[in-house]
C-alpha cells in the first residue's frame, strides 16, 4: 500500500510543475496586451481601460484560459502533496479545502474580468463605465483571495502540515514565507496602499509550488 501511494503522488507532483507554468504562461499574455484592470480601478481611469481592451481580446482569452487551467491544476497538485501529510491529516485536508475553493473562486473571477472585455469594451459610456467598475472590483478582489488561498495558505498549510514528514526544512521554510505574504495580502484587500502584497506573493508561492512539486516527483 505505501509503495502504491508512493508512486502515485510521485508522478503526481508534477501538476504543481504544469500548473506554475500554465499560470506563468498566462501572466505572460497578461503582461503583453499593456492592459491592467488593478491599476484602472485604483487610478479611476475604467473609461481608458475599456477602450484598450478592444483590440487585445484574443490574448485576454487566451490568458484566462492558462489561468483556469493553472489552478486546476493547481488544486490537484494541493489535493495530492494533502495526501501525503500522513503525520497531520488534519492539515492536509485544510490544505484541501484551500485548494478546492481558492481554485472555484480563481476561476469565476478570471471569467467575470474576461466578461469586461467580451461583453462591455470597447464601449465607455458612463453607464458602461459603471457596470465594468462594479464587476471589475469584485472580480479583482476574487483574483485576490484566490491567490491567497492558493499560492499564500495553501503552502504555508502543506508546510506546517508536513514538516515532518514529506517537506525538507528549506521548502517549509519557503511556505512559511509565502504564508506571511499571504497574511499581508489579506491586509491589502482592507488597506488599498497594500495591496500591492497581492503580486509580491506570486514568485513566493508560484516558486513554492514548482519547488514542491520537485519534492514530490523525487519522493522515494
Amino acid at each position: 500500500m505505501e509503495n502504491q501511494l508512493t508512486t502515485f503522488n510521485s508522478k503526481w507532483g508534477y501538476y504543481s510543475i504544469f500548473g506554475a507554468v500554465s499560470m506563468l504562461i498566462g501572466a505572460a499574455l497578461w503582461g503583453s496586451t499593456g492592459t491592467d484592470l488593478w491599476a484602472a480601478l485604483a487610478s479611476n481611469t475604467i473609461d481608458s481601460y475599456l477602450s484598450a481592451l478592444a483590440p487585445v481580446k484574443t490574448q485576454l482569452a487566451a490568458n484566462t484560459s492558462f489561468w483556469i487551467l493553472g489552478v486546476i491544476l493547481f488544486a490537484v497538485g494541493i489535493f495530492i502533496m494533502g495526501d501525503l501529510c500522513t503525520k497531520n491529516k488534519g492539515l492536509g485536508t485544510l490544505a484541501k479545502i484551500c485548494g478546492n475553493i481558492g481554485a472555484s473562486l480563481g476561476i469565476v473571477s478570471f471569467l467575470i474580468m474576461l466578461s469586461i472585455a467580451i461583453q462591455i469594451a470597447p464601449d465607455n459610456s458612463p453607464s458602461a463605465v459603471l457596470i465594468a467598475k462594479t464587476i471589475g472590483w469584485i472580480g479583482a478582489n476574487m483574483d485576490s483571495l484566490a491567490t491567497i488561498l492558493l499560492i499564500g495558505a495553501s503552502p504555508l498549510i502543506l508546510s506546517l502540515g508536513g514538516s515532518n514528514d514529506w517537506v525538507p526544512n528549506w521548502l517549509a521554510i519557503w511556505g512559511y514565507i509565502a504564508g506571511l505574504v499571504g497574511c499581508c495580502a489579506i491586509i491589502g484587500l482592507f488597506v488599498p496602499s497594500l495591496s500591492f502584497f497581492a503580486f509580491v506573493i506570486l514568485p513566493f508561492g508560484i516558486g513554492w509550488h514548482i519547488a514542491a512539486g520537485v519534492v514530490v516527483t523525487r519522493k522515494k
